[in-house]
């Protein structure tokens, strides 16, 4: 399974990390078989289930997307091409709700954060991006599976959107529309305004209603999140992806493969300290010095923890097969790159650099004394780490593949003459993509 944590533009790293291991997984299929159809490799046809939150679940969402129209249901956008989505489109997903930029645009920026309320952030932009991407597809519709947070303001509980078969009662689950689902995890409190849509049953007489903010509020790394679904699935015994289990058999989380990327630690110890917070008004607790205290609390209180949780499981299974990939402040990750919004393109070169020096970094892991990343013996990078996950992923599809007696549709562009003004698969769900963007 691959997991995405959230982070706004910081989406940006895991996008440099997610090229790094489409690129592997081509390389170990070109090795394996150079006549194949390696160049067509994506990351959706290696994991049962993509799990993101916010940021994170607009990257799990465009991995899974298929291209309109295109009966093999290939993914619409490639690894690579997310990086390029964010770097062109993020300003403009990113628009003041007040655009000139003045001491009136200050002002009224003041006035609207302690005096009026609402957003900072205009969130037209961002909806009809996603609208265009996703159009009318379901969870059902995606690639391959998908799991997406929210936290819902009216339960006060997260909510867990997944595409995997539910039960029969919670199957109008599966017909969320991918639009909401991506408008609801993405909605910051106080960048975005809330999403609300109706959920309606199969009997077509009642609905469900959603009242949704950022997922990051309740899992802002969705990795353990993801491995209790599929942990959900095998104890089930009726997904066929899975072996089921025999009677007293216990989940073997050995067999996991886990890849959870995130998108930099914004904790700077020192920050805040105890007499400070003692004397801070309601309004401080939310806004200080361009700073959001009790927001980075409540992500900062479950990233690190469910990553030692994560590891505590995993390792106790004797499992070697989980990778955690988090840039940290030694990487570089300070000052106005922590921002969740800083969409200048100075700012989004230098995290596209966090990623890419992230890449050549010693593999790190929490230490179980210590509970702090800490290097490990080995002298791997992350990147030489990611080769040889997508060597193991590809033996697991072979190996499934085999059992199946299946292929992933292959796509051969050269099969026919093309008339004169038609364009290849490829180019067509490349144009398709940015014409979406676009609008």
């Amino acid at each position: 399974m691959l997991s995405i944590d959230g982070g706004g533009i910081r989406g940006l790293i895991p996008a440099v990390i997610l090229a790094s291991l489409e690129e592997k997984l081509k390389e170990v299929e070109k090795e394996a078989d150079p006549e194949g159809d390696w160049e067509d490799a994506r990351i959706a046809d290696y994991f049962d289930l993509i799990a993101g939150t916010s940021t994170g679940g607009l990257i799990a969402t465009m991995l899974a997307t298929p291209r309109p129209g295109d009966e093999n249901r290939r993914p619409l956008f490639a690894a690579k091409d997310i990086r390029n989505f964010y770097y062109k489109h993020g300003a403009s997903i990113f628009t003041p709700v007040s655009k000139t930029d003045s001491l009136f645009s200050w002002l009224n920026d003041q006035y609207r954060a302690f005096v009026r309320g609402g957003p900072k952030y205009d969130a037209t932009p961002l909806e009809g991006k996603i609208n265009r991407l996703t159009g009318t597809l379901t969870l059902a519709d995606t690639v391959t599976k998908i799991l997406v947070p929210a936290f819902d303001v009216r339960r006060l509980n997260t909510v867990t959107f997944s595409s995997y078969d539910a039960p029969e009662m919670l199957k109008p689950h599966k017909k969320h529309y991918l639009s909401d689902v991506c408008l609801g995890t993405t909605a910051a409190p106080t960048y975005f305004r809330p999403h609300h849509f109706w959920s309606h049953y199969t009997d077509g007489d009642r609905r469900h209603p959603f009242h949704l903010i950022d997922g990051g509020v309740g899992a802002n790394n969705p990795t353990m999140l993801a491995i209790s679904r599929i942990a959900r699935e095998i104890l089930c015994g009726k997904n066929p992806d899975f072996e089921p289990l025999e009677e007293d058999q216990a989940v073997d989380y050995s067999k996991f493969i886990v890849i959870s990327i995130g998108t930099g630690s914004t904790k700077e110890r020192g920050r805040y300290n105890a007499d400070d917070c003692a004397r801070w008004t309601d309004i401080k607790w939310v806004r200080k010095d361009g700073h959001r205290p009790i927001i980075d609390m409540f992500a900062h209180a479950s990233d690190f923890w469910v990553d030692t949780h994560v590891s505590t499981l995993l390792d106790g299974q004797r499992c070697k097969n989980y990778l955690r990939i988090q840039a940290l402040k030694e990487d570089g990750l300070v000052g106005p790159m922590l921002l969740l919004d800083n969409v200048c393109k100075h700012n989004m070169d230098n995290l596209i650099k966090v990623g890419e020096n992230l890449l050549q970094k010693k593999v790190t892991k929490v230490d179980m004394i210590t509970m702090r990343y800490e290097k490990q013996d080995t002298e791997m990078t992350n990147e030489e780490e990611l080769k040889n996950f997508a060597k193991m992923l590809y033996d697991e599809r072979k190996l499934r593949l085999g059992k199946d007696k299946q292929k992933r549709p292959r796509v051969d562009q050269n099969e026919q003459a093309l008339p004169d003004g038609a364009m290849t698969t490829d180019t067509k769900a490349q144009a398709t993509a940015d014409e979406m963007a676009e609008k």
